[in-house]
């Protein structure tokens, strides 16, 4: 959530709140920008909208996805499995579900949008739609994928406690 914080008075302070962080939704933007300049640049290169729809919102939906997935792990990073609450555990899901209606409605109105193009035929009405939908699942797994690998791993001793592989060590039993 953010906050933005205006002085009126001072004896007064207004706060405003608004839905997600401004790094979140200046992503989003770069993710619309990314579509647009790839639905222009396709369009003056070919003069097909079906090409320049279609790659401009599949580069969008995949840009979207790829931070949506990034940010699924720091959420699930963010969660202590050790102390975490009844209300955490509403808030995180709440959120969760909040990313996956957007990812679902990101790729459903891409999907609409291909599925009405003018142009008629089995590929365009059939294969081209999944084109996005493709693009973004892939682009998801991706950001789930590029943001675990960010991550430094714990070393294995603070995981398991070391055994002791010589038997000869505890007392050999014959």
């Amino acid at each position: 959530m953010g906050q933005i914080i205006r002085q009126i008075s001072p004896n007064t302070t207004r706060y405003y709140w608004y839905p997600g962080d401004k790094k979140e939704w200046l992503r989003a933007l770069v993710a619309c920008g990314a579509g647009c300049a790839v639905f222009g640049v396709t369009f003056l290169l070919t003069r097909s909208t079906v090409a320049a729809t279609v790659l401009g919102l599949s580069t969008a939906a995949g840009c979207a996805c790829f931070n949506l997935g990034r940010r699924d792990t720091r959420a699930l990073d963010a969660i202590d499995t050790a102390t975490i609450t009844r209300r955490a555990t509403l808030a995180a899901s709440g959120r969760a579900t909040w990313r996956g209606l957007v990812e679902g409605v990101v790729v459903a109105l891409a999907v609409l949008v291909v599925a009405q193009l003018p142009t008629r035929g089995f590929v365009v009405d059939w294969l081209l739609p999944l084109v996005p939908a493709l693009a973004a699942g892939t682009a998801r797994q991706g950001g789930l994928l590029s943001a675990r690998l960010t991550h430094e791993s714990a070393k294995a001793s603070t995981l398991r406690p070391v055994l002791n592989r010589n038997p000869l060590a505890e007392g050999a039993r014959h």
